[in-house]
């Protein structure tokens, strides 16, 4: 009687072919990779308390973290990002117009209108809508533009607020064409469903690129605000379904790839390109927080690292080999390095906010002496 009682009071019995101890190792390498996985995937938004506007308002527990991430879902994530010759996509807004007046003039331009390449006076590239129609030509341009007028709120040919966003799906040269132009339209299927929408291939730059205009008011009233989250996440359907159709494409970001990359407002890239930009932005970002930021992503790689390489599961320790070979490539002496280059920036801005505050007292001191 007292054997039966026993057994019974074992508790549940552990997989076939694995010990309670292989069991407990699987259960700490997968809380692990919960924890950290949504650290560097998901990291809290800067801001102060829960009011910071990001995604994201608290994190303070680690139960907290590991519910935002599944082990497996960062098995994965971590596996696409050390993939050799993985190739980051491109979506970026590059404006939209305020009223139909511009609007029109963003069809004709990505129609190519009257350019010689597509025919001369009257005649553009194929567009299509998000009924999968297809329009060519000034004509066809014109009935565009009149359907996008009053497709929901009326848009005057000026308007105060952003009536459309214009933005750019791009790959490296050597993507195949089609199979950008194709997982772009799949992208825009799932991302802007009750909108009105039209995207154009050019092929012409090195890099397959589609130009896509979106009208901002849904059919049921709601308008597009992108943010930087939503980027965030066209990138990634964007990536998802270049990846359905054989490109290997990731959507990272720049923490997640421990990257600190200082890029080009897109105003910066129209007068370089004219060759008027007089002040030439820094290649890397420098500020203590950037670089706290990158230190925090790598804290996070070597804590994923570790969780990998303690695991019972062979597939894990190689995916651990892998990581701990490209957090080397990406950040040269890893945290440490990092940390201190974090302090450094930090000291300096206080050495400047110091000298700053110094500079303003003394002057307001002269300010203040009698006039004799």
């Amino acid at each position: 009687m007292s054997n039966s009682r026993s057994k019974a009071g074992a508790g549940p019995a552990a997989p076939q072919g694995s010990t309670p101890e292989s069991s407990r190792s699987t259960l700490d390498t997968d809380g692990m990779l919960s924890e950290w996985g949504a650290r560097l995937f998901y990291p809290i938004p800067k801001g102060k308390g829960g009011g910071g506007g990001g995604k994201l308002p608290l994190l303070t527990t680690v139960a907290a973290m590991a519910s935002l991430m599944s082990p497996n879902e960062v098995r994965s994530r971590i596996r696409s990002t050390v993939a050799p010759g993985a190739t980051q996509v491109m979506v970026k807004i590059t404006g939209g117009g305020r009223g139909m007046k511009a609007i029109t003039a963003h069809f004709r331009y990505i129609g190519r209108q009257g350019k010689e390449e597509v025919g001369g006076k009257g005649k553009t590239l194929e567009i299509e809508d998000e009924r999968g129609e297809k329009i060519q030509g000034r004509d066809g341009l014109v009935q565009l533009a009149d359907e996008w007028r009053v497709a929901g709120a009326y848009i005057d040919d000026d308007s105060p607020r952003r009536e459309a966003f214009n933005i750019i799906f791009s790959m490296p040269a050597g993507t195949p064409p089609e199979a950008v132009r194709a997982a772009t339209a799949e992208t825009a299927r799932e991302l802007f469903e009750g909108h009105k929408y039209v995207f154009v291939m050019h092929e012409d730059q090195g890099a397959p690129h589609v130009h896509l205009s979106v009208r901002a008011d849904r059919y049921d009233g709601v308008r597009l605000s992108p943010r930087k989250a939503d980027l965030d996440r066209w990138r990634t359907v964007f990536a998802r379904n270049l990846q359905d159709r054989g490109v290997n494409a990731v959507a990272t970001r720049q923490p997640v790839r421990v990257a600190n990359r200082n890029y080009r407002k897109l105003w910066e890239e129209r007068a370089a390109g004219r060759g008027q930009l007089i002040r030439q932005r820094p290649v890397q970002r420098t500020s203590a927080r950037a670089l706290a930021v990158r230190a925090d992503a790598i804290k996070a790689w070597e804590q994923i690292a570790r969780a990998l390489a303690t695991s019972k599961d062979p597939a894990d320790v190689r995916l651990a080999v892998e990581a701990v070979r490209y957090l080397a490539e990406v950040a040269p002496g890893g945290l440490t390095a990092a940390r201190e280059a974090a302090l450094r920036a930090g000291q300096r801005e206080s050495d400047h906010a110091r000298i700053a505050d110094e500079t303003a007292r003394v002057r307001g001191d002269r300010g203040a002496e009698p006039i004799r």
